[in-house]
């Protein structure tokens, strides 16, 4: 169609927008403008910026240049070998002490609105390609995504949010343009959604046509002589963080996804939940005198430092044999709520993975059998404790691809599997965890499932780590304000936030990294040091459970890959049987000794 004079005009200011990111010392002017666009241009009138929530714990500070990987690396070691009444713990503390305070928020009723009060402020982004899907990675050509894929799990964020008093907002980063009459269908769904429970309304606010410009193939050397800008799709996962930068005074947490990725309000307090508890045992390993907390005093007292330990083969800095260990105050601060991406088995009877046996015959099923605690007593024996409508719940007539009613033996994941998961027993409140991979040298430690020689000897056995096949990525992240402080400012070499200039950068990043870097994890769950944790709850088990919607997983990737999420639990529970008798043959050995 015919774009008019204004149009024209807004686009020429994004393009211009995007050459400015071609040179690091005008990265200042590209994030003003971006800016800018952002309140002038492209800001819905209907909902103002909300004031700040409070006034700056802190003055501004002067910016201080980042660490790069092995600086950040060097620095978490030696923080954790200080004495136990050195005080660098501080800042680490006051960046998570937003957390008691926004669960609070979170829980209490709604507010009344001829009362007052401080409500709870959440900031949605969705970033999101196309428009209409492309046909390609199971995907149906001209299939319209905005309406069956981003809305639907953009709306049920919107109503559980808002029923519950919260304000939200909206915030869409997309690698398109929008029409008109298609703004005016998502603010109309997201109006609808909140009706009778907001009265405030739901702001929308969109930064269109955002795929940056890069130069391709220039990996730390400049351009070639003629080279052209193209777009660089990959990062268009990146700019969610220039948003978060901008917005991060004005709201309490932040739900950043992929579009096809469905996160409730369940979820947000679930996360928040056990956020809470790594903070109360991060205080409380603070206070005591060894900067640790114990399982156990029998473990305090009679420790033998001349037990041997596994040693691991990877570059791991713990062995696998970490089942209820003490643990450094340093090492609690970098533990974190994981989510798992899972699909609801389609219901075409000629899907491949309804054949008979397929979905028993899952990886490492013979090694690690599921757990019978992981299934109802009989007659039920066969049918899993969890519960599959906290992640996917969906009713007649089903949206999208979404199949209704699903039931538990309908949930699949295949972004991890048993062989890369780990167990630990934490003191309360946290207890029983899985750890999901994370880096080598950022491990805290765990009860690795392989643990002593279940994949074969450990001496020839690699535990996996970063590998795109077990990393479990999970499409986009939550996070407080303050936990997203603590990202860039303390765990994240080169920081998490923009501008992208320090050295760990090598001028360049987004030449240097894919879509699962910025979305998936790959910084957080590498770079950063953070350790994903699984709760072994089974109700905040199935809370970590996050809905991808496109449901096309399960149709292009291995069939062998793909378990039910029943299984995996039940996998899980038997590792931690594994661990308990570990535990309880070291209390026996030292007894006797």
């Amino acid at each position: 169609h015919r774009e008019s004079s204004a149009q024209r005009q807004n686009r020429s200011l994004r393009r211009s927008h995007h050459l400015l990111l071609s040179s690091t010392s005008a990265l200042v002017a590209a994030y003003a403008l971006c800016s800018y666009l952002h309140h002038g241009v492209l800001t819905t009138s209907q909902i103002v910026r909300p004031p700040p929530l409070v006034e700056p714990e802190q003055p501004p500070t002067r910016p201080q240049p980042h660490d790069t990987f092995l600086q950040t690396k060097r620095r978490l070691s030696e923080n954790q070998n200080k004495a136990p009444n050195d005080h660098s713990n501080d800042k680490l503390r006051h960046r998570s002490s937003d957390i008691p305070r926004v669960l609070s928020l979170a829980k209490r009723p709604p507010p009344n609105p001829d009362r007052g009060g401080t409500p709870f402020r959440v900031l949605l982004v969705t970033t999101t390609l196309s428009e209409y899907d492309k046909g390609t990675r199971g995907t149906t050509r001209n299939y319209d995504r905005l309406w069956h894929v981003m809305l639907p799990p953009l709306v049920d964020a919107v109503s559980s949010m808002t029923s519950r008093g919260w304000e939200v907002d909206v915030y869409l980063v997309l690698g398109y343009d929008l029409r008109p009459e298609r703004r005016k269908l998502i603010d109309d769904a997201l109006q609808a959604a909140a009706a009778g429970d907001s009265k405030r309304g739901v702001g929308l606010e969109v930064w269109e046509d955002a795929i940056p410009f890069y130069y391709e193939n220039t990996f730390n050397k400049r351009p070639r002589e003629g080279q052209s800008l193209v777009n660089g799709d990959h990062a268009l996962s990146r700019q969610h963080r220039f948003v978060l930068r901008d917005k991060l005074s004005f709201y309490d947490f932040f739900v950043c996804f992929e579009d096809d990725m469905r996160i409730t309000a369940d979820h947000v307090i679930n996360f928040l939940e056990i956020s809470n508890d790594i903070y109360e045992l991060h205080e409380l390993a603070t206070q005591s005198p060894d900067n640790m907390v114990h399982v156990s005093e029998e473990i305090k007292h009679n420790t033998d430092p001349n037990i041997a330990r596994h040693k691991p083969i990877d570059g791991a800095s713990v062995g696998n044999d970490i089942a209820d260990d003490p643990i450094h105050a340093q090492h609690i601060q970098r533990l974190f709520p994981g989510l798992l991406r899972v699909e609801v088995l389609d219901h075409h009877p000629d899907h491949p993975l309804r054949r008979t046996g397929t979905l028993s015959q899952h990886l490492f099923h013979q090694e690690v059998p599921p757990s019978p605690k992981a299934f109802l007593p009989p007659p039920h024996q066969s049918q899993s404790i969890l519960d599959p409508s906290p992640c996917c719940s969906e009713n007649d007539p089903p949206r999208g691809k979404m199949p209704p009613h699903p039931t538990i033996d309908d949930l699949l994941l295949w972004e991890t599997n048993i062989q890369a998961t780990g167990v630990r027993k934490y003191p309360p409140p946290l207890g029983w965890i899985a750890a999901l991979p994370v880096e080598n040298v950022a491990d805290v430690g765990s009860f690795w499932s392989g643990y002593p020689d279940v994949y074969g000897p450990l001496d020839a056995v690699k535990r996996p780590r970063r590998q795109d096949t077990t990393i479990a990525n999970q499409a986009g992240f939550m996070a407080t304000r303050g936990q997203i402080q603590y990202f860039h400012e303390v765990a994240c070499p080169g920081g998490f936030l923009p501008p992208y200039e320090s050295h760990h950068w090598r001028g360049d990043s987004l030449q240097r990294h894919s879509v699962e870097f910025w979305s998936g994890g790959f910084q957080l769950f590498g770079q950063c040091f953070l350790n994903r944790v699984l709760s072994l709850d089974p109700r905040r088990f199935e809370r970590q459970l996050i809905y991808h919607v496109s449901n096309n997983k399960q149709r292009t990737a291995p069939v062998k890959k793909m378990a039910r999420v029943g299984d995996f639990y039940g996998q899980i529970l038997r590792v931690k049987e594994r661990a308990e008798d570990f535990i309880q043959r070291g209390r026996r050995r030292r007894k006797s000794e």
